[in-house]
């Protein structure tokens, strides 16, 4: 049963739900198809947050996406793994119920709408440890064709430049290498013309390409989804507070055009707002022992949520070992003022001919490492009170075949990003150096131990290319080592890299449906929380890809369950 309730005449209903990422979305569409009645609320002017800007996968265990491309797959492992994974810091209570209702919530997506996925193959970031997976247990949206979407693609939150080419056609992490050698074979040469016939096309009539992939693909997803129950999303919708009476949670207060309007929720309001991460204030307060200043969060996100349900009495759960899940970011400054961040997640880090280092001009990483692995080294494992840059550092021979951040392989002219700054460049190691403020004796010292060991195929300092996670995210024709060559091909590059958080692991107390706990230790009745706006399931950690959007859309499903259920006990 899908959409059976309206809302009254004052525009109340069933469900209020705030925010439009992986998180949101779920919730509203499962209640939508359980016949509750829902308004759907972003703050901005586009949906997807930042799920529509991720690489938008979900880290879900036991999904059918998965077991139809692995069927052999041991599910029980991943709960061994994640024990492994958490310590001491697990919440029983919340892995169990994140494990168990995994498959079942993927696979009430795929049944019930056009949220489809298919099996990543990525491994999870540890699976050298045991009960890791080499083939991982990560999901990705299946490409979408914007133009189903019709009036509502103008309202998708584009995807950031980097993920497109040629005026905003998006390209596929397994296609590059097609699109950097097109004429390397006929294959590559015949889905090359495909992909680009089918981009002009799109230009005509659309301001990008229609062929949405991961995030962009997932939210386009459920915006279709929704529609076909009868939900809209209102945009430019910004929640101001929650109504509480009698210790219920019966509605909210929000703001569009300038004017406040007082909403109520007959069964439920559900948070998905985003966290913190563009809160200074908050961050401070969550976060003391890590602090940075960039974030690739969604600029809306600013604690909205947990601020409207801290005012009522709701409670941070801060019993994590780390407060946001971390990449390295190279920030390029434009002669505007504005600025243009890049994670540097796995299209050059983990590739071989780049080491890493800090002032002192010594590695301090295995850099093939995860991306939050890699970031925690920045941070001294613990965290620091001075927050200080590391330097990724390559030769001309590396730049051109895989690029380094912001400057593409083969296609960038390298000229205007040395002018603005955001890359450095010198003829030799000690000048670069010089160039960096790096020490030059130490940094000549690190390459030279570096390409002695990148000759032999084995990092002596800190094993790269030792972890399936390396080799996966390396060079297979590079040998004998995927991911180590020396650097030696002049003139020679720096990029300066700083901590960037991609997501807070810090936020509400929730029990294992996402309701909301208040300050007696009890759930707050008519509250839920989901997404980046609660405590991490994974309390920290980063067990592999698409583990926020995974434990996003999973007890989000677990939320809208919730309230179905109540609702049908009570009527």
């Amino acid at each position: 049963m899908a959409g059976t309730q309206e809302a009254d005449s004052d525009g109340n209903v069933d469900v209020l739900v705030f925010g439009t990422g992986a998180a949101g979305l779920t919730a509203a569409l499962v209640a939508a198809k359980q016949g509750l009645s829902v308004r759907v609320f972003e703050k901005s002017a586009y949906a997807g947050g930042t799920t529509a800007t991720s690489g938008g996968s979900l880290w879900a265990p036991g999904a059918a996406a998965i077991l139809r491309n692995t069927p052999n797959v041991d599910v029980s492992l991943a709960k061994k793994y994640l024990l492994g994974e958490l310590g001491d810091w697990v919440r029983h209570d919340l892995l169990d119920a994140f494990l168990s209702a995994s498959p079942e919530a993927i696979d009430y997506l795929e049944r019930n709408s056009e949220v489809k996925f298919a099996h990543a193959t990525n491994p999870d970031y540890h699976a050298d440890q045991p009960f890791g997976s080499a083939t991982g247990h990560a999901i990705t949206a299946i490409p979408f064709d914007a133009r189903k979407l019709g009036d509502d693609f103008v309202r998708l939150k584009p995807p950031r430049d980097i993920f497109m080419v040629m005026g905003g056609m998006m390209v596929g992490r397994r296609e590059i290498p097609m699109l950097i050698r097109p004429f390397s074979s006929l294959e590559n040469f015949r889905r090359t013309v495909g992909l680009l016939f089918k981009h002009a096309c799109d230009r005509l009539r659309y301001p990008r390409g229609a062929r949405l992939l991961i995030g962009n693909a997932l939210i386009a997803r459920y915006m279709y989804s929704l529609r076909q129950v009868g939900v809209s999303i209102e945009y430019e919708s910004r929640l101001i507070d929650l109504l509480q009476e009698n210790s219920r949670i019966v509605g909210a207060v929000i703001e569009q055009d300038g004017q406040q309007t007082t909403l109520r929720a007959r069964r439920g309001v559900i948070l998905a707002t985003g966290g913190v991460p563009h809160n200074t204030a908050l961050r401070a307060e969550l976060m003391p022992t890590h602090p940075h200043e960039y974030s690739m969060a969604d600029e809306g996100d600013t604690g909205d949520g947990l601020s409207a349900a801290r005012r009522i009495g709701a409670v941070v759960d801060r019993a994590v070992s780390n407060p946001a899940y971390w990449s390295p970011a190279s920030i390029r400054r434009h002669a505007d003022g504005s600025r243009t961040l890049w994670i540097h997640g796995h299209m050059d880090r983990g590739k071989p001919g780049l080491l890493a280092v800090g002032v002192s001009g010594q590695r301090f990483v295995n850099e093939a490492d995860s991306y939050h692995d890699f970031v925690l080294a920045m941070f001294g494992g613990n965290g620091q009170q001075e927050t200080k840059p590391a330097f990724f550092i390559c030769d001309h021979r590396f730049i051109r075949k895989y690029g380094l951040g912001l400057v593409r392989p083969l296609i960038s002219r390298i000229a205007p990003f040395v002018r603005d700054g955001y890359l450095l460049r010198a003829n030799t190691i000690e000048a670069l150096a010089e160039v960096a403020a790096i020490d030059p004796v130490a940094l000549r010292e690190t390459v030279d131990i570096y390409n002695a060991d990148a000759v032999k195929g084995v990092d002596s300092q800190f094993g790269r290319g030792s972890k399936v996670l390396n080799r996966f995210n390396g060079d297979a024709e590079q040998r004998p080592n995927p991911c180590m060559a020396p650097i030696e091909h002049g003139p020679y590059y720096a990029v300066q890299a700083w901590p960037c958080s991609i997501g807070t692991t810090i936020g509400l107390a929730t029990d294992v449906d996402a309701r909301v706990i208040g300050e007696n230790g009890a759930p707050m009745e008519g509250l839920y929380a989901c997404g980046n706006d609660i405590s991490s399931v994974f309390r920290g950690f980063y067990p592999g890809p698409g583990a926020t959007l995974g434990a996003a859309v999973i007890f989000a499903y677990r939320a809208a369950r919730h309230i179905a259920v109540q609702e049908s006990q009570q009527t």
